[in-house]
């Protein structure tokens, strides 16, 4: 991406007559959501940051490039600075939590996701994991007292805490993307919490002089698909490579109503890409929860390269 990873705010919420400060944030989350590209001039004043709920503004106010080719994006403005908003912190740092009761309220406030592994095997219960407007049951995908998750308090402290793992399916963050898209996620193999904005990786961007070595969470569009007896075969549209090849099990895909009908749409899967052998990037998923389609609607929330 150009110029705009460093931009956490996917949406705000318009709503010409919410007050701060004095209306219910319910009413504010039932408003309209705006990314900044959506933002009209008549908004002006009428929008709100999803965490805090402080008034927002658009920089800049009209284009949707600066001079220097950053492109638009919402800010919180000076006046509410005194506020407290994890959207605000500078990237890269990462999330601290300084004690263990900080981590707790984080978890159960839902600022914090933790995610300490993914399913081996689809759930029990038969869902269809591709409904566009499906309001999703979460108590199929999220189990509160999951496998237990360290999480480092601090960066230098040692210090760890241990709670049970939320969710084990990259199903369940794409369900609630525009509430998951600005919340913190602590995700296997992590050293420190990260907003999923800052978590989500284009596989545009996958470079073979610089190929990450560790897990990532990527996303991309579908471009083909290849149905084998063993192992089916998705590939995503990359730029810099011929194809990114992502192996996935038939039982899996038929689960999860993946086929040549999923050709344009976008999935989001965690793990380690490699290009051993033929120099193409390639990755095996092993276990159900590691990979599923985005619903259409939230595609607009990515930070697109």
């Amino acid at each position: 991406m150009v110029g705009d990873k460093q931009h956490r705010i996917a949406f705000a919420y318009h709503n010409p007559n919410w007050i701060f400060g004095e209306d219910k944030r319910e009413d504010l989350e039932k408003a309209e959501q705006v990314t900044p590209a959506e933002y009209r001039h008549e908004m002006r004043g009428a929008i709100f940051c999803p965490e805090c709920t402080t008034p927002l503004s658009r920089a800049p106010e009209e284009k949707e490039l600066f001079t220097n080719s950053r492109t638009a994006h919402f800010r919180h403005r000076k006046a509410f600075k005194h506020i407290a908003c994890s959207l605000r912190v500078s990237r890269g740092a990462g999330l601290q939590y300084h004690s263990e009761e900080e981590v707790k309220r984080a978890v159960q406030n839902e600022n914090l996701v933790l995610v300490g592994g993914w399913a081996e095997h689809p759930p029990e219960i038969l869902i269809d994991e591709t409904l566009e407007d499906f309001e999703f049951r979460q108590t199929q995908i999220v189990d509160p007292d999951g496998p237990i998750t360290e999480i480092p308090l601090g960066r230098h402290t040692g210090k760890k805490v241990l709670l049970p793992t939320r969710i084990t399916s990259v199903l369940s963050i794409c369900r609630g993307f525009d509430k998951n898209i600005h919340r913190a996620f602590f995700l296997p193999d992590s050293q420190y919490a990260l907003h999923l904005r800052d978590l989500l990786y284009d596989v545009a961007r996958l470079d073979e002089m610089d190929l990450p070595q560790r897990p990532n969470l990527y996303f991309g569009r579908i471009e083909r698909y290849a149905r084998l007896t063993f192992r089916n075969i998705i590939y995503l549209k990359v730029q810099n490579f011929p194809e990114l090849k992502i192996y996935t099990y038939p039982t899996f895909d038929e689960r999860k109503r993946i086929d040549q009908g999923s050709i344009g749409r976008v999935m989001l899967f965690y793990g380690a890409i490699s290009s051993a052998g033929e120099g193409i990037p390639r990755f095996k998923t092993e276990n159900w929860g590691e990979y599923s389609l985005l619903p259409s609607q939230y595609e607009k929330f990515l930070p697109w390269s």
